[in-house]
């Protein structure tokens, strides 16, 4: 992690926490405002993207939507975390999971429960389904309590990840170990698998496009009137952070 000892921690304007589909992507004009005004701050803006997309996918996403390069990268809805420039994982976050994670049983679980098709993630730490009848998430959170594991949903899509993995504990994991000025951190989100970071009382944006209920988040969120990145930007007005 010595190449993110280049942004001096006391000289940051803002740690800025992002989900990326729905969050930072949808509006391209307002993305390249928001890129615009962080790129010149570079040096004072240390980049986090939270994504439930796997590594490969992020990075894809990264480079079509000319996003700019994020000084870590935690993919695989907070199970995986990466540091530029060459993304190496960090096992010590990983080694949380390894004597609480059993993937064979989840999908033995999972493969008892009407309702429930498997998506083709490869995730050492996740596995994903797509939720075709409600009831199936009863069913399977029931089933699954056993296990140290949590349920994430996103629309009609459902990650099981372990207990102490997320994006909320991955951003705070970072928080402390990389030293970061917590005053400084803004979170960024709009749908179920944001909602760990997004109640972890820093400050931070939910996008109008969200489907959040507000009183889900604590007082230190705003809701934004407008979606995606022009909801980012409104709330760093609002906050006085951008002028």
């Amino acid at each position: 992690m010595k190449e993110l000892q280049s942004k001096q921690h006391d000289d940051l304007l803002l740690v800025l926490a992002t989900d990326l589909d729905g969050t930072l992507v949808g509006d391209p004009a307002a993305l390249a405002e928001l890129n615009s005004w962080l790129a010149l701050r570079h040096q004072q803006v240390f980049l986090i993207y939270l994504t439930g997309r796997h590594t490969l996918s992020a990075l894809d996403l990264i480079g079509k939507e000319a996003l700019l390069v994020p000084d870590v990268l935690v993919a695989d809805v907070g199970t995986i975390i990466r540091y530029r420039p060459r993304f190496r994982r960090d096992r010590a976050w990983e080694s949380r999971f390894v004597d609480c994670w059993n993937g064979k049983k989840i999908e033995e679980i999972a493969a008892g429960i009407p309702g429930l098709s498997p998506q083709r993630i490869r995730s050492p730490w996740r596995r994903s389904y797509h939720l075709e009848e409600e009831e199936a998430l009863t069913l399977l959170v029931k089933a699954l309590s056993c296990l140290a594991v949590r349920v994430v949903v996103t629309g009609r899509n459902v990650d099981v990840i372990p207990t102490v993995a997320g994006k909320g504990p991955a951003l705070r994991y970072l928080v402390s170990c990389l030293n970061l000025p917590s005053e400084k951190v803004f979170v960024c989100g709009d749908d179920g698998n944001d909602l760990d970071m997004l109640q972890l009382n820093y400050r931070g944006v939910l996008v109008a496009n969200s489907s959040l209920p507000p009183s889900l988040l604590p007082p230190t969120i705003y809701r934004a009137s407008k979606p995606h990145a022009a909801g980012i930007l409104e709330a760093l007005h609002y906050f006085g952070i951008a002028p």
